[in-house]
């Protein structure tokens, strides 16, 4: 049996209609998924994903769990491609140790959630990487230069808009952040996406854009649009930020694994980074030379007044909210076959 064929049948059951039904007109506010065990957790969600095709944040323990939770939701909707978001730093205010990888992640979703409101996302995450508030809609829009097949631009003027958004110019571009011109070929990894784009212009049209692998230089897929923005966690640092979820469209459904975790997380994440303030702004001389934790990082309550609006689910095997829908599923983890194989053969 094929996945599709499996999420099928999950969608013709009452229980996951209903459900469905009720997340997609946002009737209930909180809703609880008691009896899920083994990876019923995923197909869940990836059925509900397909009957309203809105947006879903799925927040799992730990990037470890998330990360498989990720691989199983890209199996079973092989078509969709399954977002992922983690945290950009290793510890608070340790800017210089930013993930880079991490940031471009970051980066390339707000940058789909921002221009892609008509057909919903689904992104997995993880308590950690919902402690950093993120760049507010209005600049990030400030900051994104967008760029279409067929308009007219000077090659002159993306190279020193470039060099304004703190890009680096080589001779070759291998990582986010740099670009490179060669006559009327521009080169330029954007934190938006996770490939570098090939710009062609013939005079000052843009005849082509592509992404291509900096590693073999080959293409990889032709595109009509491209979103260019610099490194919105270093460059736009002292800009006003916002908590991920009041990016997020209204429609976004938020699951959790264990809501409670994740809040007790995002309080233990926000008294670090306080204590981190505390130690900067010593050895400043008093100085606020960085933005204060509450403008950077969410607290609990901040985080409980983002989610008022939008339908919560846990599904997990720990329960924190106080009124909720429940929805009852009867299932029982695989038994262990104990080297006794027949067990795992399906008698028709």
């Amino acid at each position: 049996m094929e996945a599709k064929d499996l999420l099928k049948l999950y969608k013709a059951d009452s229980i996951i209609q209903t459900l469905a039904e009720k997340t997609k007109a946002n009737e209930e506010s909180y809703i609880q998924l008691k009896g899920i065990s083994g990876s019923l957790d995923a197909v869940v969600v990836a059925t509900v994903y397909q009957s309203n095709h809105q947006n879903h944040l799925i927040v799992l323990h730990d990037k470890e769990e998330a990360a498989y939770f990720h691989y199983d939701l890209q199996n079973l909707l092989s078509g969709k491609e399954i977002l992922f978001f983690p945290t950009s730093y290793k510890r608070p205010y340790e800017f210089e140790e930013t993930e880079n990888a991490n940031v471009l992640m970051r980066a390339e979703i707000l940058n789909r959630v921002n221009h892609k409101a008509s057909s919903g996302e689904i992104i997995v995450t993880y308590p950690e990487a919902l402690t950093e508030k993120v760049i507010n809609k209005k600049s990030l829009l400030k900051n994104t230069f967008t760029a279409k097949v067929g308009e007219q631009i000077d090659v002159e003027f993306l190279s020193d808009l470039l060099s304004t958004y703190d890009f680096d110019k080589t001779d070759f571009v291998y990582e986010a952040g740099q670009f490179a011109v060669r006559g009327g070929i521009v080169d330029v990894f954007s934190y938006a996406h996770d490939l570098p784009y090939r710009i062609e212009l013939f005079g000052n049209e843009i005849e082509s854009i592509r992404t291509f692998d900096p590693n073999t230089q080959l293409s990889v897929e032709q595109i009509k649009e491209i979103n260019l923005i610099p490194n919105i966690q270093t460059r736009l640092i002292l800009e006003e930020r916002q908590g991920f979820l009041d990016f997020l469209p209204n429609n976004t459904k938020v699951w959790y694994k264990d809501f409670q975790q994740t809040t007790d997380t995002i309080n233990n994440y926000f008294e670090k980074a306080s204590s981190s303030f505390g130690d900067i702004l010593r050895e400043s001389g008093e100085t606020k030379v960085v933005l204060e934790p509450s403008d950077l990082f969410e607290t609990s309550k901040s985080f409980k007044k983002q989610i008022k609006d939008l339908v919560n689910i846990e599904f997990g095997s720990r329960f924190a909210f106080k009124q909720a829908t429940i929805f009852n599923f009867e299932s029982q983890p695989q038994p262990s076959f104990n080297k006794n194989f027949e067990l795992s053969l399906i008698h028709i």
